[in-house]
């Protein structure tokens, strides 16, 4: 009687601690949601926007110099994402991502007392690369990663939803703070934001992983998981590493200067500067509900057959762009381009789990995300060469929707998912 009561007493503080790690889990989405939000990759994309106006007024810089900034953060990333996966991995993620909001902060800040000299702005830019980049995709993903094993693509939707969250309250945030205050203020006000919502949630909330490397499945039974999967290295020499590449490169690189242009391009129609600012917290908007409804249905078919679906919809978002002056054509574009921002960063990472495996996730994924913030910085730049040189927007966003169009195609070559990986 003693063992049997003995065996049931253990069973019980087993299935209290499948309900608390089953709780705790969400915590941790909803911490990788505020990181995101917060983090470099959503700020930069949901702010430089609405800051070139008033720089460029104030120090005369053309329109090409100030995008170049963009360079600086994207070519850093893709140097640096494989080994932020590496210190990931070594140290956990929640060191990683705690340090880059801190500098994250200081630098914003700094941002206070940028003088006329465009290699200081370059600089700050570049350090934001350098020392930032633990709150991105990188590091986030990791941590989904290892706490889902069914639901991962809903869950993976969910954090990632956070960047179209902090796209939506940081461009209005910050026009209403440079109409208020002055664009110089502006950056502390977005600085002090970042340190009272961001680095406290991550310090409470943000768990590295479950204990012992439990995985809650389905049955709702707590296993632990050999990790499987192959390494950097392994991942390089399939043709669906460079596919995978030369892919989401390409689909960044439109969506990402769409982003980073709907400001400017809808300022110089005519649209007042806070209405460029609405229209692009518009289309953050719908990359929450992008990354929402691509995750859950990741979960139930193809991924990239989901990918190629999402990627109609800026096709037909850029050609509205394309039509003229009107705030409702204007909203309704920025809506279906969000769509697909919502959707690739989020069928990166879940392909990059599902061929590759999570034993060097943050490895590979690392590698991947470091070329996709490529196309973030060499995307908005050409698109600024282009109008700059006599082309325009019209020749702009007709050369974004046909490469676009060419996307579609290399997603139809993504082959089905392995059935095993190997474990260790």
């Amino acid at each position: 009687m003693v063992l049997l009561w003995r065996l049931e007493e253990l069973c019980q503080r087993e299935d209290k601690v499948k309900l608390i790690a089953s709780h705790r889990r969400w915590f941790v989405v909803a911490a990788a949601a505020i990181g995101l939000g917060c983090g470099l990759a959503s700020i930069v994309a949901a702010t430089f926007g609405v800051f070139v106006g008033p720089l460029r007024r104030e120090f005369g810089w053309s329109q090409s110099d100030t995008f170049s900034a963009l360079l600086a953060v994207t070519f850093t990333a893709a140097l640096l994402a494989p080994v932020v996966g590496s210190f990931v991995d070594r140290f956990g993620a929640r060191r990683v991502v705690l340090i880059g909001f801190l500098a994250e902060v200081v630098i914003f800040a700094s941002f206070r007392w940028q003088g006329p000299e465009l290699w200081s702005f370059y600089l700050r830019y570049f350090l934001l690369a350098i020392l930032t980049l633990g709150t991105t995709h990188v590091a986030f993903a990791r941590v989904i990663t290892l706490w889902f094993e069914d639901r991962r693509g809903f869950a993976l939707g969910l954090a990632l939803a956070g960047v179209g969250l902090g796209g939506f309250v940081w461009p209005i945030f910050s026009q209403t703070m440079i109409e208020s205050f002055g664009w110089r203020d502006a950056y502390l006000f977005i600085a002090g934001a970042i340190a009272a919502i961001a680095m406290p949630v991550m310090w409470s909330w943000l768990i590295d992983k479950p204990q012992a490397s439990t995985v809650k499945t389905d049955a709702g039974i707590a296993d632990t998981v050999a990790l499987a999967g192959v390494s950097l290295r392994e991942a390089t020499h399939a043709p669906l590493f460079w596919l995978m590449l030369a892919t989401f490169f390409l689909i960044g690189l439109v969506v990402q200067s769409v982003t980073f242009h709907i400001v400017p391009l809808l300022t110089l129609r005519g649209f007042s500067p806070m209405v460029a600012a609405a229209t692009q917290s518009a289309l953050f908007v719908a990359v929450t509900g992008g990354r929402l409804i691509t995750g859950w249905l990741m979960d139930r078919f193809f991924a990239p057959r989901v990918a190629l679906v999402f990627l109609l919809a800026p096709i037909a978002g850029i050609a509205l762009l394309g039509l003229g002056g009107d705030p409702r054509l204007a909203v309704l574009a920025a809506v279906l381009v969000g769509l697909a921002v919502g959707a690739e960063v989020d069928v990166l990472a879940y392909l990059t789990g599902r061929y590759f495996g999570p034993r060097h996730f943050s490895r590979i994924y690392g590698s991947c995300y470091g070329i996709y913030s490529l196309s973030g910085g060499v995307g908005p730049v050409l698109v600024s060469m282009v109008v700059e040189r006599g082309g325009g927007y019209p020749a702009a966003l007709a050369l974004l929707a046909a490469v676009l169009a060419g996307c579609c195609l290399l997603l139809l070559r993504f082959p089905s998912f392995p059935t095993e990986l190997r474990r260790t």
